[in-house]
Order: structure tokens, then C-alpha cells, then sequence
């Protein structure tokens, strides 16, 4: 672990800048991409074992979220007075609707939800939506063939953006 963080430090700090900085001026959560990056590491660190790029591409995606919707549950806490903290989720909905914001912790909702119905499908999401991995790398985590990965990616696409569709209404 301590070998590949440097290899990959100035990626995955890009990923969560890009990431937490998807919505713009509406940002409500005070998370830095550096702390992001940090506490992601920290997290994925008490697992030990060897690591793969892809691998650990793969769990730096779990890390942020889960460091996200920790962020987001402390934000929103009533008795702290927070608001949800909302993100574009890019890539989702229909191409005449290239982004779309929602909750961090309604995305995790989500997630959890569609895991229950296809947990494969739901890790590509995470994969995709926290880890801006490419559907080669998802194959390479998964095991499973490229074409496998991207109808898993279209499947978990189209069941979040019915839902997110769904809710608006």
C-alpha cells in the first residue's frame, strides 16, 4: 500500500477534486479533495493485503464514498444545523440530460437498493460514479469480460436514472 499510494496520489487527489467540484459554487460539504484523498487512504489501509492498480482503484472508490456519506451524514445532522450535500452525477440520465444533482446519501440509497437486486451491477456503479474507472479496469477488478462490465454499467445506468426520474415526479 505504502508503494502504490505515491503512484497514484496525484490521480486519485484529481478524481476527488473532480469529483467534489462537479456542482460548483452550490458546494455545501467543506471536504478539500486532499482530506478526501487522506481519509480515503486511512480507510483502505486497516484492510492490509497487496494491491493491484485496478484493485486499488476499485477501493479508493469504496473509501470515498464511504468517506462522502460519513461527511454528508455529519453535514446534515439537524442538531448541527446541515443541509444535505448534493453532487452532479454525470453520465446517468439520458444524453439530452448530461447531469443530474442528487443527495451523497440519497446516491448511497441507492446504490444499497439496486445492490440488493444486482450486486455486480451496483459495484461497477460505484465504481464508475466514485471511482471514474474506466470499463477496463472495472472487468479487471471483476474478473469478468469487458462486454460483461459495460452491460452491467448500462444496467445500473438505466435503473438509477429511473429511479432518480421517478423520485422527481
Amino acid at each position: 500500500m505504502a508503494e502504490l499510494l505515491p503512484l497514484v496520489y496525484a490521480e486519485l487527489k484529481a478524481l476527488a477534486g473532480s469529483y467534489l467540484n462537479r456542482h460548483g459554487e452550490e458546494r455545501s460539504h467543506t471536504l478539500q479533495p486532499t482530506a478526501l484523498v487522506h481519509e480515503a487512504f486511512l480507510k483502505m489501509d486497516k484492510g492490509g493485503g497487496r494491491w493491484g492498480r485496478e484493485h486499488f482503484m476499485a477501493v479508493a472508490a469504496i473509501a470515498m464514498r464511504q468517506v462522502l456519506v460519513d461527511h454528508a451524514r455529519k453535514k446534515g445532522a439537524i442538531k448541527r444545523g446541515g443541509n444535505g450535500q448534493r453532487v452532479s452525477i454525470s453520465g446517468v440520465q439520458a444524453a439530452s440530460e448530461d447531469s443530474r444533482e442528487v443527495l451523497v446519501l440519497e446516491l448511497h440509497e441507492l446504490l444499497a437498493e439496486f445492490a440488493a437486486l444486482s450486486p455486480r451491477a451496483a459495484r461497477v456503479a460505484e465504481m464508475r460514479l466514485f471511482g471514474g474507472m474506466s470499463p477496463e479496469q472495472m472487468a479487471t477488478v471483476l474478473g469478468v469480460s469487458r462486454m460483461t462490465a459495460d452491460r452491467d454499467w448500462e444496467l445500473a445506468r438505466a435503473w438509477l436514472a429511473g429511479k432518480m426520474i421517478g423520485e422527481a415526479r
